[in-house]
């Protein structure tokens, strides 16, 4: 018989020990791998979005505030800017295209996003896969050509069961409040007439309409009626998003926005690489400890369990050594137990972080519009995580070994 198979053996023959050991190893990798492979993915998720665009210019304020609500939909708008601001940029030298957004109302939790039709055209070259991406695919419908006319993400879509031609009507602010409370918009219903395709994006959990409809909305109708144009109202947006001619010149025109305009410019990849490193990143080293903290007990559990476990059958192992076994193979099977307790506690630990992050990546996807993959290949920090506690298990098992190696025969079969 191997001695793989003598260490299965004897792991089987205490079934609930086992399972236990292997239980806080999973708990640990899980952890572990669960903290791992959610930041590298939603930091994916945040990049990619990122990257879209060169230049997001809003209201002075918190850089990263702009970006979250501009681009991720994730906060407040930082104010409004001039309507000017935006008329003066987009005819700039290094500017590819700019694309103007108006915010200030929700339907059920989701943004209304006031822009113009050409964002549906615009295609950008992922920095990080080389692909093209287009955000803006039509699952059906068509994009908007007029006022109160309105293009869904498909998150939207598929919560509130809207189709091509539904009406809605939005609630004023970012927050989603009971029915009856807030401003009363239901004089100025939307009509769906486009529903995009999913694409991993924040735009999945937006709606998009004209600029003109966000200010009718919100412009004094005393003395004018619905769908005329309103000065005091469509002379502010809240955010530009820009693409420049070259990646190269992002710090020279954010430079020249901040001396210029009455506004602030920001490059969104820069923002989310500080989200990362300066907030996120104190998250990520906390949870990473006490992930290892787990592993650390659950190495002193294979100790303690393989230790016990050699006082209860030193009789087999002088049998062992009687029958001709070496010192060597006995200490051999006793590090295979520990390696295979070890193992198989990653294996169930890497199941189990992968169920987490798919439960996780729901919430994320439904309430942030960030998808998160999941049984997808290992980063080399996951590799060298699991090394690592495999490499940890191996030494809890030292010990015991050494134990076993240590074993008197004469006396251990004067007991039989």
């Amino acid at each position: 018989m191997s001695l793989w198979r003598i260490a299965w053996c004897y792991l089987w023959n205490r079934k609930l020990t086992t399972c236990l050991t292997i239980l806080s190893v999973a708990l640990g990798v899980g952890l572990i791998y669960s903290v791992l492979t959610l930041r590298e993915e939603t930091r994916k998720r945040f990049e990619e979005e990122g990257q879209a665009f060169d230049i997001v210019v809003g209201a002075k304020g918190s850089p990263l505030q702009l970006v979250l609500s501009a681009l991720y939909f994730m906060d407040t708008p930082t104010g409004n800017i001039a309507l000017s601001d935006y008329e003066a940029l987009k005819k700039h030298e290094d500017v590819a295209a700019a694309f103007p957004i108006c915010m200030g109302d929700t339907y059920r939790g989701f943004r209304i996003v006031g822009t113009i039709r050409e964002l549906f055209d615009y295609t950008w070259t992922s920095a990080t896969t080389g692909e093209m991406r287009q955000p803006f695919r039509f699952a059906e419908g068509r994009p908007f050509d007029k006022r109160m006319e309105a293009v869904l993400g498909s998150a939207v879509a598929r919560a509130e069961g809207l189709k091509v031609g539904d009406t809605f009507t939005g609630s004023h602010g970012f927050i989603e409040l009971p029915e009856g409370l807030g401003d009363d918009h239901s004089k100025f219903p939307y009509t769906v007439v486009g529903i995009l395709a999913p694409s991993g994006t924040p735009n999945d959990r937006a709606l998009f309409c004209t600029m003109d409809s966000v200010w009718d909305v919100h412009a004094p109708h005393e003395k004018e009626a619905p769908g005329e144009s309103h000065k005091e109202a469509s002379s502010e947006v809240t955010a530009i998003l820009i693409a420049l001619q070259s990646p190269s010149l992002r710090f020279q025109f954010v430079e020249y926005v901040n001396d210029t305009f009455n506004a602030m410019a920001t490059i969104p990849i820069q923002q989310v690489a500080n989200l990362y490193a300066n907030i996120l990143g104190t998250a990520k080293s906390v949870l990473l400890a006490v992930g290892y903290l787990v592993v650390a007990i659950s190495a002193l559990s294979v100790l303690i369990g393989l230790y016990l476990s050699i006082f209860q059958r030193k009789r087999d192992l002088a049998v062992m050594r009687a029958l001709g076994a070496s010192a060597y193979e006995i200490v051999s099977s006793v590090l295979i137990e520990a390696f295979l307790v070890t193992v198989l506690g990653i294996v169930a630990g890497w199941l189990l972080g992968n169920g987490v992050c798919w439960v996780l990546g729901q919430y994320l996807e439904r309430r942030y519009g960030l998808s998160v993959g999941v049984f997808g290949l290992l980063t080399f920090d996951e590799v060298a995580a699991f090394a690592t506690i495999a490499l940890v298990g191996l030494v809890a098992g030292i010990l015991p070994a050494w134990q076993a190696y240590r074993t008197d025969v004469a006396r251990d079969l004067a007991e039989l």
